[in-house]
């Protein structure tokens, strides 16, 4: 029996998939079973109950042989006390490289916190560590950029995109978290998994046209113009599209370093371009 916490976001939701696709037991805890689509709901277990109530979660856990985090790892102490109540030793959390930003915010702060105590915590533990991640009809992260794109003939390019992202496609941070699941190298080892290069804001808004099919003007802008732009936004809205972490994260290059995951669970994502196809052809 493997639980799941976070089955059903759209990355848990694939994870569910995959695992009852070769066989496995899948428990998932989740406080809306609602959430889990079907046709998976029909193949797997779900509990209700929350990572915040030491006793269901305790309950929930137990029997299992190893756990899937992929609630957010600010919650890492919970899943840690539930894995320990119920005597669960391998646990596999899902972090993000929110953590190498060069401008620390809470959210970034308490990632570091959380993995810190999956560090401390004397499972046998392992990180995965995705960049943005992106493929589903629904993520959170590129819909919006599809959407304003397929909207608007005019897209800003803050700081003429010259930024670099990694973004890696879902499917592939499903694969390296079961083969962290089956490799004895992962155990008490983080790994970092992003795309297969990094390429700036700008070759990433191109492709999306290309891949989509439609021809937008391109307006560089200056982050000073953003800045001003959302301040004066911030007085008339207490919900600004962006607020001024954001801004300074917007001039961070996101690069970074997968060999350790190539080299232990054979890690090979694909391109940008090709995930961005089947994104857009809804192949995922």
């Amino acid at each position: 029996m493997i639980i799941v916490t976070g089955g059903t976001g759209h990355t848990g939701h694939r994870l569910v998939r995959a695992l009852v696709d070769r066989g496995e037991q899948v428990r998932i805890l989740t406080r809306e079973p609602a959430k889990m689509h079907l046709n998976l709901r029909r193949q797997v277990e779900v509990v209700r109950g929350d990572l915040t109530d030491p006793e269901s979660a305790a309950e929930a856990f137990k029997g299992a042989m190893a756990v899937i985090a992929l609630t957010h790892i600010r919650l890492a102490g919970h899943v840690i006390a539930a894995s320990k109540a119920a005597g669960v030793k391998r646990a596999i959390f899902m972090s993000s490289t929110r953590r190498f930003t060069q401008f620390p915010e809470d959210t970034a702060r308490q990632v570091i916190a959380g993995e810190e105590a999956v560090r401390a915590s004397g499972l046998d533990w392992t990180i995965i560590r995705p960049s943005m991640i992106y493929g589903s009809r629904d993520d959170n992260n590129l819909v919006h950029l599809q959407r304003a794109l397929k909207k608007w003939p005019i897209h800003p390019l803050p700081d003429g995109g010259r930024m670099k992202w990694q973004p890696v496609f879902t499917w592939d941070v499903v694969a390296a978290l079961l083969a962290a699941l089956d490799s004895a190298d992962a155990v008490r080892r983080d790994y970092t998994i992003a795309g297969p290069e990094p390429i700036t804001y700008a070759e990433m808004v191109r492709t999306m046209m290309r891949e989509m099919k439609v021809r937008r003007l391109l307006v560089p802008i200056p982050l000073s113009f953003v800045r001003g732009a959302m301040g004066l936004m911030a007085l008339v809205s207490k919900r600004p599209l962006l607020t001024s972490d954001q801004i300074d994260r917007l001039r961070e290059d996101k690069v970074f370093d997968i060999s350790d995951a190539r080299r232990d669970l054979g890690f090979d994502p694909i391109s940008f371009e090709e995930g961005i196809n089947r994104k857009i052809l809804g192949k995922v």
